[in-house]
């Protein structure tokens, strides 16, 4: 966020900078136009816009310092002044310097100068309204302009200048959206990536407990079913620790990664199975009518973690032990239904390892 508000501000002093070239342009195409244009106070004009290009200056020397505020407020408040004295001098409210003024206040708006703008609309307004009264008094008469090639000539310089004002500011501003929407799309992935890390085993890239419990709380909502039970499996591997102490850690990372593709490869498509600790997973499984099918299922994974592991120079192979907790019947929330799977995991690794057990009421656990 920070490096693209420093990119707009790069964009907004360089816009500054051909706004005020293109300003010093118009001044002096139209006192140079003015010099040889045969009207009543030509000369007089034409010398006031050349100092006009020479008190408009600064600008560019605050503008390379990086003053923008002080640069911007410069060039306004300057070509502010330089209008109302030539409404003042010249035709009054029907001189076509006014136009001026609605370039300014569009030129003090894009540049994001909110006090700015006020405080030159209030000079702008109260000037206009200077203007007609005098004129209502008599103080001071206005001759109204008459249609000319020169008054042309001004007003379409002065359109030009608002135009192209216009322009590159819209496009700068195009650009800033277009910059705040990478960065909201960098960020939103950022989050989607903390996201991942938070709910997701770095190892095997399964989900964690976090995520289980949320997955199994929304089925437990969902199964409003009597007749639908909703089972729980905790899976531990048998023996781990001894690939670890014999193999080395890495060789137990492997193994993991390769038991965890195998739980995923073997489950149907809406059950979810999670790694919960080293070697511990939790599987959550819906939608079953009675223990058979929870059963023919369990069997398929014990089969499943099973499989010899390829680890490179030698082949593994593993077993697990699962323990099956049912809701409605064994509990009606994840911590007593994740407890009591467990309980069953220790009755099956007491049944010899790798088996599975059902939980029943009164079992205990056994050491592993």
């Amino acid at each position: 966020m920070v490096m693209v508000i420093e990119k707009f501000e790069e964009h907004r002093k360089r816009r500054l900078l051909q706004v005020f070239l293109l300003t010093e342009a118009v001044l002096l195409i139209e006192a140079i136009h003015r010099l040889y244009a045969a009207e009543i106070l030509a000369q007089e004009l034409s010398a006031a816009l050349f100092l006009s290009v020479l008190l408009l200056s600064p600008v560019w020397f605050l503008a390379q310092r990086d003053a923008l505020k002080l640069a911007t407020q410069w060039l306004l408040v300057g070509l502010t002044l330089l209008v109302t004295i030539l409404l003042w001098v010249f035709n009054g409210l029907s001189d076509e310097a006014l136009l001026g003024y609605p370039c300014i206040l569009v030129f003090a708006a894009l540049m994001g100068l909110r006090r700015t703008f006020l405080a030159l609309t209030a000079l702008m307004v109260v000037n206009m309204l200077a203007l007609g009264y005098s004129n209502d008094m008599q103080w001071l008469v206005h001759t109204p302009m008459q249609s000319s090639i020169h008054s042309a000539l001004l007003l379409c310089l002065i359109l030009l200048l608002l135009a192209s004002s216009v322009w590159l500011m819209i496009g700068d501003l195009n650009k800033l959206v277009q910059a705040l929407k990478a960065e909201n799309a960098r960020v939103h992935q950022s989050q989607q990536q903390i996201r991942q890390l938070i709910n997701h085993d770095s190892l095997t890239r399964l989900p964690n407990r976090i995520v289980a419990r949320e997955k199994c709380e929304q089925a437990l909502q969902v199964c409003q079913n009597p007749g639908q039970l909703v089972a729980l499996m905790f899976i531990d591997l048998d023996n781990f620790k001894q690939v670890n102490d014999r193999l080395g850690h890495h060789a137990g990372d492997q193994l993991l990664q390769a038991v965890a593709s195998q739980l995923r490869s073997h489950l149907r498509g809406a059950d979810l199975v999670c790694r919960i600790s080293g070697d511990e997973f939790l599987v959550l499984a819906e939608g079953f009518h009675d223990e058979a099918e929870i059963r023919q299922l369990a069997e398929k994974l014990l089969a499943a973690v099973a499989t010899p592991v390829d680890l490179g120079p030698q082949v593994l192979s593993s077993t697990c032990s699962i323990g099956i907790a049912l809701y409605p019947r064994d509990g009606s929330d994840f911590d007593l239904l994740c407890q009591r799977a467990d309980t069953a995991m220790y009755q099956a690794k007491g049944n010899g390892r790798n088996h599975c057990a059902f939980y029943t009421a009164g079992s205990a656990p056994a050491d592993s």
